[in-house]
């Protein structure tokens, strides 16, 4: 009987052991499949961290690209604002100095029709040099000369220099341009009892200049928002004052039609 059992025994030992060793192998080869499994996986996991990392920095250099784009696009803004609003300026200018050049062309007509007028109904006056009458930068200047509106000393326009008042007041009633009358003395001091009244040439020129600018007013019905007045005794002669001749033409009343400012 024991003889018997013995391979039987043996057998059975023996598929045990082949048992055993095959699944020590299938434990290894799972072991080293679990490895390469963990290997790929950490490799994967980098790949994919390295992959994350780069869209990470690729999305920060966008929005900085975007960033700049929308400074850019502001500065460009900014500029096409800036340029339009320096066009609108430049068109304005350019429209101001267009109208402007455009009253002045007006001016100029109108003056050269004022001029007309005056020559025409001062041109006795005119021919006998009792009255002058000059253009110069854009403006018109009559000259009378004191004989013909003042005595000495006085400013109380006379009656001859009324009427030659009055005629220039129909020539230049209609022109739009600014009218300034100046008054102008010779250097004799004055004296006596006038000097109560005129302490300096400055304050009889002055007078002279206001009594015209009245008389224009009210006699000559000129608006008086065209009107000035203003005195500057010796100050500008014409003339030499060491001449009588001198001193007479520095003794005059100044009427100038000028553009207005």
């Amino acid at each position: 009987m024991k003889i018997r059992y013995v391979p039987v025994l043996a057998l059975i030992c023996a598929a045990v052991l082949f048992s055993a060793c095959v699944s020590s192998k299938k434990y290894r080869d799972l072991e080293t499949a679990l490895a390469e499994t963990r290997n790929d996986l950490s490799v994967s996991l980098d790949e994919s961290r390295l992959q994350r990392a780069a869209c990470l920095a690729e999305l920060a250099a966008l929005k900085n690209e975007h960033r700049r784009t929308l400074s850019a696009n502001q500065n460009m803004e900014q500029r096409i604002g800036s340029l339009s609003d320096e066009n609108a300026f430049l068109k304005f200018e350019k429209e101001k100095k267009s109208a402007a050049i455009h009253l002045q062309e007006e001016g100029i007509s109108q003056m050269d029709d004022t001029r007309a007028k005056i020559e025409a109904d001062l041109k006795e006056q005119i021919a006998s040099r009792e009255i002058l009458l000059e253009a110069f930068e854009g403006k018109l200047k009559v000259t009378f000369v004191d004989k013909i509106l003042f005595d000495s000393g006085s400013n109380r326009i006379k009656a001859r220099g009324q009427q030659s008042l009055l005629k220039l007041s129909e020539s230049i009633r209609t022109d739009p341009n600014d009218i300034v009358v100046e008054g102008h003395t010779d250097n004799v001091e004055i004296g006596g009892v006038l000097k109560e009244r005129f302490p300096t040439n400055w304050e009889l020129s002055t007078a002279r200049a206001s009594a015209v600018v009245r008389f224009l007013q009210e006699k000559g019905g000129i608006d008086p928002k065209r009107l000035s007045a203003c005195g500057f005794g010796f100050y500008r002669p014409a003339a030499s004052n060491e001449t009588e001749k001198g001193r007479s033409e520095n003794r005059r009343i100044e009427i100038i039609l000028a553009p207005r400012q």
